[in-house]
């Protein structure tokens, strides 16, 4: 699948204009994998809109992100804030504040690196700030099993229990896999991974997650982080997660890995993100020790509510086959290559070295 892909045409003008209720210029379109974004101007003010399908979610959901980011905006964190959602013909706008600061990675997908180590400190360190500022935040409930998510609940269960529970819960998912011999692979990608998972899972501390800490997401004013966008996988869970998933997407370049460039990734990137996170909000020892594992599964959930997108919202066979076969098994087999125990083994080195 070409990460050039785009499913979601721009949000047109008279568009934007009933969202939010006045004529509007836009000044700027961004059309991202799973979603359409305007920056629009009037008058008086301008604002974001962005477009998205509802993928069997309530508005609550996303309420629920909304009051989250504005929680932490409150508390000194630069995120965005948001301003409404509104539902209009079948699909949801949400409304937010305009980013300040530069969209320096306005170009770059997923699985890139950063452009300096600057912006990495900025990022481990913004991400334990953001965890900090969440501690008081309520209600702290794990999102539904609907849209995307960032969970790492399942691993209690066999992988082959958690995907048919997937299934039960997500139809498109079901659909998929019953096309596929699909049990031997889950087991294999999965079981051993889950059960050394399993004796922890409940001793890692747990919080609010931005869900999808990755370079686009951030804008900087020079080294500073200045502003954060896109909360929408948010959600409560171990906090190591998300840091785990700040790694994954920024540290391992897995279009190129997938391309048969098993080395590709930035493992000092990697040791930069821990060590500055670490500096303002220190792991602990369990989380320490499952951090390898953490992030050889954090695509696990992640993966599948991907393929529930693709194959039930649009219905396209390649990106369907891609979520299933290269992003859940494909990625989770790389970890068991000798290039995948490489590296699990130096950040293994890396977390036992944190002071």
């Amino acid at each position: 699948m070409a990460v050039t892909d785009r499913y979601w045409g721009p949000v047109e003008p008279a568009e934007a204009a009933t969202v939010l209720g006045r004529p509007v210029e836009i000044v700027s379109q961004h059309l991202r994998w799973l979603f359409a974004v305007a920056r629009c101007r009037w008058d008086t003010g301008e604002a974001i809109v962005k477009r998205q399908p509802p993928m069997g979610r309530t508005a609550d959901q996303l309420r629920w992100q909304h009051r989250l980011t504005n929680h932490l905006a409150d508390r000194g964190v630069p995120a965005v804030r948001a301003r409404e959602l509104v539902e209009l013909d079948g699909l949801w706008y949400e409304v937010y504040d305009v980013a300040t600061g530069d969209d320096t990675y306005a170009g770059v997908d997923t699985w890139e690196p950063f452009f300096s180590q600057q912006h990495v400190l900025a990022a481990g360190r913004g991400l334990a700030a953001m965890h900090e500022a969440g501690r008081d935040f309520e209600p702290r409930r794990p999102q539904p099993q609907r849209g995307f998510v960032v969970q790492l609940g399942l691993a209690e269960l066999a992988p082959v229990a958690a995907v048919e529970l997937l299934a039960g819960e997500r139809p498109a998912v079901a659909a998929y896999i019953r096309g596929e011999d699909w049990r031997s692979d889950i087991t294999t990608a999965y079981d051993e991974l889950f059960r050394r998972l399993r004796p922890v899972l409940h001793e890692l501390p747990l919080a609010p997650l931005h869900g999808d800490w990755q370079t686009n997401n951030l804008f900087f004013d020079g080294e500073r982080l200045s502003s954060i966008i896109d909360f929408h996988q948010a959600d409560y869970a171990p906090r190591v997660l998300d840091l785990a998933v700040a790694v994954e997407r920024n540290c391992f370049f897995w279009n190129r890995i997938a391309a048969g460039e098993d080395e590709a990734h930035d493992l000092g990137h990697a040791r930069l993100l821990i060590e500055s996170y670490h500096e303002v909000a220190p792991l602990t020892a369990v989380e320490r020790a499952a951090f390898t594992d953490v992030l050889a599964a954090c695509q696990f959930e992640y993966g599948i509510s991907f393929l529930d997108y693709y194959w039930g919202i649009e219905r396209d066979r390649d990106k369907a086959d891609w979520a299933w076969h290269t992003f859940v098994i494909g990625h989770a087999r790389w970890w068991q290559s000798d290039a995948g125990l490489r590296a699990r083994a130096e950040l293994d080195q890396v977390c036992s070295e944190l002071a």
